[in-house]
């Protein structure tokens, strides 16, 4: 058995171990600061939660509001140089949150870091896929975010530990993460020899090409709305805990499903593709999410509260990785990136959807006095979304083919 794993190990490539291990790293430093950001910034530096609010949106917008930007300029750059530019602006970005301690200085702070991350994510997405076969996709991907949430167990502890002394040691060791990844990325990661480089300087038609795919744009959609529920957990959780028993560690409950997450990630993601077409796997996926939603907002107990975390935890482990494999399936062998920095975009938009509409239905539910509400709310938009996304995998099944 041990023989039998060491031969998978060592089969692996080179490259696939950098991405892996920057992945992992860059988890850990994004995770042991920006949770304990918000904090830092309203009881020590003893700015207002508008402020806080505001400089935090400015991190998230400069992030995703420029996504797809960025992911066509990965197709033109080269994904390991787009890759290294973004390492680096964030690393100045996160060194400066150590070092500054006026509002102007920290919004520069969080733009920088936000442009970095815009910069990387999808070069970084474009890469596995460059690096991985049909074949294999998946589980790159799987292992990608199984290792990007062990980042997120590890990287709070850590974190909390270096708050012990002062914030500036946890953003002095967060930017050395980023420094040793770029280190790492820049002498071992080999350019990648086909990947797509954009003759043409403009940057619009490319951008207009991706925006030109009809059944990439319905894919966005149906991702959009999913995702928009994925953006609920963090409200959910502590709304309902709050109701149940507010004396309970909500940290605990985010551990536990960030465990099973780890645990499972691998191995479902890869039963999801070897049962189930795509869209039938997003469907799952978005039903575990809706029913995982549904059963933390209708349950009167913790238990009930912990068994909704987990399947909706489970939801993620099938979305994000077929997610993922099929964005590099509509991308083809060029602009890999560039469908990756618009889909993240969609992302952003049903992020943003989730949350606004999510706590206007808690609002709404409380001064109505049906607290169910928002709960049905969120299964009946799983199962509509779900009923859209099978009718779209009976089109592609007709086609055959992903058609533009």
């Amino acid at each position: 058995m041990m023989r039998h794993l060491w031969k998978k190990l060592t089969d692996i490539k080179l490259p696939f171990w950098v991405m892996f291990m920057n992945t992992f790293s860059m988890a850990v430093g994004f995770y042991m600061m920006i949770p304990l950001l918000a904090s830092y910034l309203m009881h020590d530096l003893l700015l207002s939660v508008t402020i806080v609010g505001v400089i935090s949106a400015i991190r998230s917008l400069s992030q995703q509001g420029l996504s797809a930007f960025c992911g066509t300029l990965a197709d033109r750059l080269g994904y390991k140089r787009t890759i290294l530019i973004g390492l680096l602006i964030r690393t100045f970005g996160f060194g400066m949150f150590g070092f500054v301690d006026h509002v102007p200085g920290l919004i520069i702070a969080c733009f920088f870091s936000g442009l970095g991350a815009a910069l990387f994510q999808p070069a970084s997405y474009a890469y596995y896929a460059a690096l991985s076969t049909p074949q294999n996709r998946i589980t790159v991907y799987a292992i990608r975010e199984m290792l990007s949430n062990l980042g997120f167990v590890v990287g709070p502890v850590l974190g909390a530990l270096l708050m012990g002394f002062h914030f500036k040691y946890v953003s002095l060791t967060a930017t050395l993460i980023f420094v040793f990844s770029f280190f790492l990325s820049l002498l071992i990661l080999p350019r990648i020899k086909n990947e797509q480089k954009l003759q043409d300087a403009r940057m619009l038609p490319q951008m207009k090409k991706v925006l030109l795919n009809r059944a990439f744009r319905r894919f966005m959609v149906f991702t959009m709305i999913s995702w928009s529920l994925v953006a609920q957990l963090y409200m959910a959780v502590p709304f309902r805990v709050n109701q149940i028993a507010p004396e309970v560690n909500i940290g605990l409950i985010y551990s536990c499903g960030a465990v099973v997450m780890v645990l499972l990630q691998v191995p479902f993601a890869k039963l999801g593709q070897s049962k189930m077409q795509p869209f039938g796997v997003l469907s799952l996926a978005t039903l575990l999410l809706a029913a995982g939603l549904f059963t933390i907002g209708m349950t009167g107990s913790m238990i009930g509260i912990y068994a909704g975390v987990i399947a909706f935890m489970i939801g993620q482990v099938f979305l994000q990785p077929m997610m993922n494999t099929m964005v590099s399936e509509f991308a083809g062998s060029g602009s890999i990136a560039s469908y990756f920095g618009f889909n993240s975009f969609a992302l952003s938009i049903g992020a943003m959807i989730g949350n606004v509409g999510g706590g206007y239905l808690y609002d709404l539910g409380t001064v109505l006095g049906w607290r169910a509400l928002p709960w049905i709310c969120f299964l009946l938009f799983g199962l509509v979304n779900i009923f859209f996304m099978l009718k779209e995998q009976g089109r592609r099944t007709d086609s055959k083919t992903v058609s533009v």
